[in-house]
């Protein structure tokens, strides 16, 4: 109770010009979606990779539902199946914060915008999913058009079980995304239907990441792409797990303009908040999303 009670106090100061609303339309208290989300098995929050104000937010959830679930689980994008040992030996204190990240490849915003969620986890013994298929494994799908072990080489060992493509409207979303990107970027000259082959094995990898601790409340921040609309991630864990209850939070700036029928189909919850300056995007990310 002394740990529930500490981690309580612990929850950060919410700007005030923010606004959640659930998929029903109705306008809730921080406090009041924090309870709600204690009804689901697995909670995706979707951010905006280059947004402080997203960071903010997911630091707040995080804080909050520890407080009320010490047996929290918590899963993150932004680091790769690989690297989960090295994680694992930060968070237990068997390495230095150095060493960690000389080995952990984090993103460019780690120091301003993830490190916060890490330390939170080290100082109150939360276990964290390093989720992320190895960039490379996901760039030899892309360019080779198929998912095998041969093309995945030694990251085949993280290859999933299961491995769902059957999503028209995911493939329709992701199709629209490339095709509005600058044709004289990296994605210019690549094959649509082997990026999306590219997408939804980083999807499937990030679901059956999840496999060992689905006896746990899991709390996962990844980027909005990979679960608005309950696609992506929540798609695949959602179709090997039919049973389970998964909440998606969308975190959006409030220059999104969206209806209240866009708001209901995103997410189950719509986080609004004032859009802040830019950190740094990941190099080579083709999300901002």
């Amino acid at each position: 109770m002394i740990v529930l009670l500490s981690l309580l106090f612990l929850q950060p100061s919410l700007p005030e010009d923010i606004t959640i609303i659930s998929a029903t339309g109705d306008t809730l208290f921080f406090n009041e979606l924090a309870d709600a989300l204690m009804d689901y098995n697995v909670i995706f929050v979707g951010e905006r990779h280059d947004a402080k104000a997203a960071h903010e937010a997911e630091l707040a959830i995080l804080t909050a539902l520890a407080g009320r679930d010490s047996n929290l689980v918590l899963a993150l994008e932004m680091f790769e199946a690989d690297v989960e040992e090295v994680l694992y030996a930060y968070l237990v204190g068997d390495i230095s914060e150095d060493s960690f990240l000389a080995a952990s490849r984090p993103w460019p915003n780690y120091q301003t915008d993830y490190r916060p969620l890490v330390e939170f986890a080290k100082g109150n013994k939360i276990s964290v999913v390093a989720a992320n298929v190895p960039r490379r494994a996901a760039a030899a799908v892309a360019q080779a058009g198929e998912v095998s072990h041969e093309v995945m080489g030694v990251d085949s060992v993280f290859m999933p079980d299961t491995f769902h493509l059957d999503s028209e409207e995911y493939y329709e979303r992701f199709s629209a995304t490339m095709q509005a990107m600058p044709h004289g970027g990296p994605m210019g000259k690549m094959n649509v239907d082997a990026l999306y082959k590219a997408q939804v094995l980083k999807d499937a990898v990030m679901a059956a990441s999840l496999e060992p601790w689905l006896d746990h409340r899991i709390l996962f921040f990844c980027g909005r792409f990979h679960a608005d609309h309950h696609l992506g991630i929540p798609y695949q864990l959602h179709k090997n797990h039919p049973d389970f209850k998964i909440a998606v939070v969308a975190l959006a700036p409030a220059s999104e303009k969206l209806s209240l029928k866009d708001r209901s189909g995103i997410a189950d919850f719509l986080w609004i908040y004032s859009p802040q300056p830019s950190a740094k995007q990941p190099a080579g990310d083709p999300e901002k999303n």
